[in-house]
């Protein structure tokens, strides 16, 4: 390398603008620069921000609307970045840590071959591990089609209890996957989640899900045998109150209650006979809908044994994943007005799965950037 003596650079910090000198350096075979100095300070080449104001606007990014994350910056820290500028620099580190997260998942889903292979310990170990996963919708702008987004949760059961008198129960340990790719893509990302969690060693196994048939073919085909399949019961319930009203109108309440009554007590085949001498009974539209949700009873109802399931101490419905659908997905890309390029929604996924899995400090201080 050869010496070019002290060169200025500005650099944007947490404490504002700062200018100063280095020592540069340059290749004499592609007379490219280089400064130590930039490296340490993790300024990337063209980049004017070090790594410190990186980080803290992409977590505001992540957190918040980038006009919002602008205005944040500057109220705390005294440093304006432009939205703009918050834009970028999430959708850059999103990219960035986003491999970093295809890179665990790839150690967790590498095959084992061999007898005494070594393989990546669980970060959580469960004994009795469950895996719940659904999917919400991000707003897209004009001339793209609104984009789902897969979500998986994974925790176990003796992560899960009530505090301070709750109904609703506390999970003390859980981790997170999504994917705004296609189905395909995600089934991996919750493969690899599972394995995180400790399935290879986990005693007893849940899947919890609606009725969305890809995600009970992926279950079929992925978890070990065994596996306690659990179709979200208050989906179902809302399916049949649906019914009940359409077809009994204000004496609806009278047979939808009979009706939860007997699926709690895991005698679903009432129900679909007492839907079955309906549909018999009615013409016309009633008829197709009766038809409709006998399709969606029958198709699920080996997955329908919730007092067995409650016995066993699973839990009987996916509210645990629409949290992460409501949190970590709508509470971001669903503000008010916002409409996203689908390019830039798994970039923003990443960022909040970072967060979200407590991976945060891992992933910017284990890998630096470093400047060419």
């Amino acid at each position: 390398m050869t010496p070019l003596g002290l060169k200025p650079r500005t650099a944007r910090t947490l404490a504002g603008p700062v200018r100063f000198e280095r020592e540069a350096f340059e290749c004499p075979r592609c007379r490219r620069a280089a400064a130590p100095l930039d490296a340490a300070l993790g300024l990337l080449p063209g980049e004017k921000m070090t790594h410190a104001l990186r980080r803290a606007v992409a977590w505001a990014g992540a957190r918040d609307s980038y006009a919002g994350a602008s205005a944040d910056l500057e109220e705390l820290l005294g440093v304006w970045v432009s939205p703009a500028e918050c834009a970028r620099v999430a959708a850059e580190e999103g990219q960035r840590l986003g491999c970093l997260q295809a890179q665990r998942e790839q150690a967790y889903l590498a095959p084992v071959v061999e007898i005494g292979q070594r393989v990546p310990a669980p970060e959580i170990a469960c004994r009795r591990l469950v895996l719940e996963a659904d999917a919400t919708t991000v707003l897209t702008v004009p001339g793209e089609e609104h984009k789902a987004v897969w979500c998986a949760k994974a925790f176990g059961l003796e992560h899960r209890a009530r505090k301070d008198g709750s109904q609703r129960p506390v999970l003390s340990a859980a981790r997170h996957t999504a994917s705004g790719q296609d189905f395909e893509a995600f089934g991996p990302k919750v493969k690899a989640l599972a394995l995180r969690m400790g399935l290879r060693k986990a005693q007893a196994v849940a899947f919890i899900a609606d009725g969305a048939p890809p995600l009970w073919r992926w279950a079929e085909q992925n978890l070990p045998a065994g596996t306690v399949l659990i179709q979200d019961l208050w989906h179902v319930l809302e399916h049949l109150s649906g019914l009940a009203k359409d077809l009994w109108g204000q004496d609806a309440p009278a047979a939808f209650e009979r009706w939860k009554r007997l699926m709690v007590e895991s005698r679903v085949e009432e129900v679909i006979a007492e839907l079955e001498a309906e549909h018999t009974r009615r013409r016309g539209p009633p008829r197709q809908r009766l038809f409709d949700e006998l399709r969606y009873l029958r198709s699920g109802q080996s997955r329908m044994d919730y007092a067995r399931y409650e016995r066993e101490g699973w839990p009987l419905g996916s509210g645990a994943i629409e949290g992460d659908c409501k949190h970590l997905i709508k509470e971001r890309f669903g503000r008010t007005g916002a409409r996203w390029r689908r390019r830039n929604i798994d970039p923003m996924t990443a960022l909040r799965l970072s967060i979200a899995n407590d991976e945060w400090d891992h992933d910017w201080t284990s890998e630096l950037p470093i400047a060419a």
